[in-house]
């Protein structure tokens, strides 16, 4: 048989021809009846021949197949393929990590195909004076679609939409559109709307909203309203505009029942989807939502069982890391759907607000079958899971999860959860927490740990770039959120606040504005009740009691962050909204911009600086620090370095995420400040403004740029080390060799900790023990959240029209306040380091402080508790004005006293009389001397005596005496203690004037003359 030979080409070609011309006029009738109409206006007559030729070449009605068409700048896909719900639901699996700025979804009228067009950022925008756009305006105003006084405002509307919108413009479609953004302006909400349309079997579906998820919406959607097999969706489109405020995103598809009959809102159907999709802005795709399909879950259950997951996750993984992995728990409950089952039936049985009678009977009657049937599982792993499952649901003492216009997840827990029981849950290292809530939002989750009943802490947000570094993060968040709240209830030794922490942490492609809204609105539908205090009807409250939650910034919160924060707290009627978050932009003390942490890094520095023996003041020291110009603590810090010192701090090494810059001569003080003005990273320095022998600029992108990045904090030898930024525990008990020489002696002599939990507890002792001088965080770094509580202290008192009155000249005192405290606690820990002779560390002198501090505020707020009103007391509002900047004294120590809680007012007074005693007469002394007499006692004594000097001492500067600059030193040094300690009864009180002066024991001339 012969073997075929090449065809000749005209033959070959008319061939083909002839082919493609039979499949086109077979198709090309039927594409142009069965397209829907709106297809021909989105899309020009060239797209249209495009999309019959790939049908025809792609074989896609006559051979099943799919085909996808790209631009060359691939900006914009149709995907076309037969159709049913499937094959939407791939076409946009497809394309989950694009961020789709337009869609056109199309099937046809006899449901055979599928044609959907994306169009995906970067799209060109409506140019300001296009044809286009002058055209879209007149039909506007023509066809009475826009009132000529909002001309201008729709203008600047259509320009945050691409130019194909404009181009292929509809009136009525953009009427809808400018509506929903000028309704939508501002606010948060999820806008779902159904529209009837006069004489077809098929109804319009509308989802609006301001800053939705840049990626995954879309899918989000179509999912929700094909969820239970009932809707389906012949066609749709989807829009959005980049505008000021927050994207606009509005989806609109047109769906048909079954049997093609239109979706009207007396369905109980629509009433199902119009609640789920107003949800689809605050969730997002997690492993167990096949149990909607395969066995009949809620989505609203299978989000419920996605936090829980997650949450005992964070609690098991303590007890074995490969154990109890995420993947692994997802395992089991995917394995085990009827056990999975009877845990959220007990928590029905405690949280469903429809249940009023015999709700802890039912809970119980739940908890025995659930607890019976996990008992039973053979798998130790499940069965530890469904452990601490159940364990969950039982310490949960509030949730929001029945409110229906709540954003994400919130869980207010018991603490008891932490502790080892029947779920095998650990109890943590350390005090435990007061207070805890876990937050599940779309692509995030995280903790709000407190370690007092009146707490405050910053907001961090952990971003991550990949599944693999999510999973790492999410095995530490919560003992990230812990060990970061126990330095705060640490560092808050000098404030009424007692220490928390949030901590979020996002997965990949996680919008950090949408998981921070979730999270603050969960905590606030967890802590806000009626004027009565009473929690809403559809919270079910265990706890039984108003909690008051104070936050602040940190890691990854921007002042719109903030702004909207506090807007939140006070739409949703929180008490004292001003004071619910801290360093607000117009209205606040901005930590960033006024370098408040770094205020106090630098006054630890100066004072550890001069007991290495460097004056800074007249001796050049050399400076490495972490965190770069574009962060608040490092910033700052380089900046206030550079004001401070000129050019004796030269400043060698600064490293961040970005990059990282050496100079053994100093980096140039000007470049750095030129980063730190316009937020730039160390990437961006200039290589021209080096000048030492070795110098270098790296970035972080490349491997070697990384290594030598990740590194230049322990290599380079400098006089003082002010790590201000990185990850918790960068230095640690298995690398703090690293930041050795050769000889073991630590590249930086001083070390003051800008940044919290850089170092480890282990490699802190280490250092030290090599000779490292080392202020922890919860010393060096206090300013920030002093500064903070100053802040919520003003929120409590004034109105935000009194506080701007008196801002510069608060923030002014405040500064003051904040330098004065730094120094206070650094003088009293090298002072009682001179007293150990240098044997006990800094860093647990810095703890000792912290304990002692905390343990006397608690014990005289306890006291307190029963005492008589604080303005009652003259020396309780003589303690409240020391505590306070002295303007708001001036102006409102009435008000503060008459209208601020009782408790709040009884912290101020007991951080106020610890933290002053602890600092001027040492350690120990104020604990011992509560151990003898009532502490409140004491506290008085203290004061009157502290006047006693106080007089005496003026008498002396007054005085001719000789060497009277001593004798004030010793009064002042000795003088409180020793005329506290008589008047209380602890010691033989002294000679009068006229008495002959006791001999100094030991004394060998003298000895056995005074003996006592």
């Amino acid at each position: 048989m012969p073997l075929p030979e090449r065809p000749e080409s005209g033959a070959f070609l008319a061939a083909v021809s002839r082919d493609l011309r039979r499949d086109a006029e077979s198709l090309v009738p039927w594409f142009l009846h069965n397209m829907p109409d709106y297809y021909f206006r989105t899309h020009g007559p060239d797209e249209q021949a495009r999309h019959i030729r790939a049908i025809i070449s792609g074989r896609v009605l006559s051979g099943g197949q799919s085909a996808t068409l790209w631009n060359p700048t691939r900006t914009r896909v149709t995907r076309i393929a037969p159709n049913g719900a499937p094959a939407l639901l791939e076409h946009l699996g497809e394309l989950t990590s694009a961020n789709i700025r337009t869609s056109r979804l199309y099937a046809t009228l006899d449901g055979r195909l599928r044609l959907d067009t994306f169009l995906l950022d970067p799209q060109p925008p409506v140019g300001a004076g296009s044809r286009a756009l002058r055209e879209a305006v007149a039909l506007m105003l023509a066809g009475g679609h826009l009132q000529p006084r909002l001309e201008k405002e729709f203008v600047a509307f259509l320009r945050g939409a691409p130019a194909d919108y404009v181009e292929k413009f509809d009136p009525l479609r953009a009427a809808r559109h400018f509506a929903l953004a000028r309704d939508l302006a501002g606010r948060d909400a999820v806008r779902v709307e159904l529209h009837l349309l006069p004489g077809q079997a098929e109804s319009r579906v509308v989802v609006a909203m301001r800053e939705a998820p840049e990626t995954g919406l879309l899918l989000r959607v179509a999912q929700t309203v094909l969820a239970e097999g009932l809707l389906a969706i012949p066609r749709g489109y989807s829009d959005r505009f980049c505008l000021p405020g927050g994207d606009l995103s509005v989806i609109s598809l047109y769906v048909t029942r079954e049997g093609k009959q239109a979706l009207t809102p007396d369905d109980p159907l629509w009433t199902r989807l119009k609640s789920r999709l107003k949800r689809v802005k605050w969730t997002a795709a997690h492993g167990l939502d096949v149990l909607v399909a395969r066995e009949g879950f809620t989505p609203e259950a299978v989000e419920l069982l996605a936090a829980a997951c997650e949450c005992v996750h964070q609690l098991l993984v303590r007890q074995n890391l490969h154990a109890f992995t995420s993947e692994n728990i997802l395992r089991a409950v995917l394995a085990h759907v009827r056990e999975a089952r009877a845990c959220l039936a007990f928590f029905e049985a405690r949280f469903d607000p429809a249940l009023f009678a015999g709700r802890k009977e039912a809970a119980a009657r739940a908890l025995a079958e659930a607890e019976a049937l996990a008992g039973s599982i053979e798998d130790e792993v499940a069965r530890g899971v469904f452990g601490g499952l159940l364990r969950f649901f039982g310490q949960t003492l509030r949730t929001n999860f029945y409110l229906p216009d709540r954003f994400g997840l919130a869980f207010r827990l018991d603490p008891a959860v932490l502790t080892a029981g029947p779920g095998g849950i650990p109890a943590p290292t350390g005090e435990r927490p007061f207070g805890l809530f876990f937050l599940h939002g779309p692509g995030a989750q995280g903790f709000h740990v407190r370690y007092r009943e009146m707490a405050r802490g910053g907001v961090r947000l952990v971003r991550t770039r990949s599944q693999e570094q999510f999973e790492l993060e999410s095995n530490r968040l919560f003992t990230e959120a812990k060990n970061l709240a126990l330095s705060q209830q640490y560092k808050n030794k000098d404030i009424p606040e007692g220490g928390s922490k949030a901590v979020l942490l996002l997965g990949p492609g996680a919008d950090p504005t949408l998981a921070l809204k979730s999270a603050v609105d969960g905590l606030l539908d967890c802590t806000v009740g009626g004027p009565d205090g009473a929690m809403p009807a559809e919270v079910v409250d265990y706890l039984g009691r108003e909690e008051l939650l104070y936050l602040g910034p940190d890691e990854g919160i921007t002042p719109d962050h903030i702004r909207w924060i506090v807007a939140r707290a006070a739409r949703r009627g929180a008490r004292w909204p001003a004071a619910f978050m801290s360093s607000k932009p117009e209205s606040g003390i901005n930590h960033k911009r006024y370098g408040v942490t770094s205020l106090g890094v630098l006054e630890f520095a100066d004072a550890f600086l001069r007991e290495a023996g460097i004056d800074p003041d007249a001796e050049p020291f050399t400076v490495k620090i972490t965190g770069g110009p574009a962060g608040d603590v490092a910033g700052n810090a380089i900046l206030q370095l550079i004001a401070r010192y000129g050019g004796r701090a030269r400043i060698v090494a600064v490293s961040d995420g970005h990059g990282a810059a050496f100079d053994p001569e100093g980096l140039d003080h000007k470049e750095l400040s030129r980063l730190v003005g316009e937020e730039r990273n160390m990437a961006a320095f200039s290589p021209d403004s080096l000048a030492g022998q070795g110098s270098f600029v790296v970035r972080a992108d490349t491997p070697d740029g990384a290594k030598v990045r990740a590194s230049l904090h322990n290599t380079v030898p400098a006089d003082l080390f002010i790590p201000a930024g990185g990850r918790p525990d960068t230095i640690n008990a298995g690398n703090w060799r690293d930041f050795c020489d050769a000889a073991g002696r630590p590249s930086a002599r001083v070390i003051i900790e800008g940044a919290n939990l850089f170092l480890t507890s282990e490699a802190r002792l280490h250092l030290e023990e090599a000779g490292a001088l080392i202020a922890p965080g919860p010393s060096a770094n206090k300013a920030g959240v002093i500064c903070s509580s100053y802040e919520i202290l003003a929120g409590l008192v004034m109105t935000e029209a009194e506080f701007a009155a008196v801002r510069r000249r608060y923030i002014r005192e405040v500064l003051a306040i904040l330098a004065r405290k730094s120094r206070a606690e650094a003088s009293l820990l090298l002072r009682e380091r001179r007293r150990s002779g240098g044997r006990v560390g800094l860093v647990a002198l810095s703890h000792e402080a912290s304990r002692e501090i905390t343990a006397i505020k608690d014990a005289l707020i306890a006291a307190l508790a029963d005492a008589p009103p604080v303005a009652e007391d003259p020396l309780l509002v003589r303690l409240v004005a020391d505590h306070c900047p002295p303007v708001l004294v001036a102006k409102h120590i009435d008000r503060l006293l008459a209208t601020v809680p009782a408790s709040y007012l009884h912290a101020v007074v007991a951080a106020q009389a610890a933290s002053t005693i602890v600092y001027a007469e040492g350690l120990g002394w104020l604990s011992r001397l509560a151990g003898l007499r009532d502490l409140m006692a004491v506290v008085r004594t203290y004061y009157a005596e502290a006047d006693a000097v106080a007089a005496q001492v003026a008498a002396i500067r007054k005085s001719r005496l000789p060497d009277k600059a001593a004798i004030e030193r010793i009064c002042l040094r000795a003088g409180r203690r020793l005329l506290s300690e008589e008047a209380l009864g602890l010691d033989v009180p002294g000679p009068s004037r006229e008495a002959r002066p006791e001999a100094v024991e030991g004394n060998d001339g003298d000895k056995g003359k005074n003996d006592k």
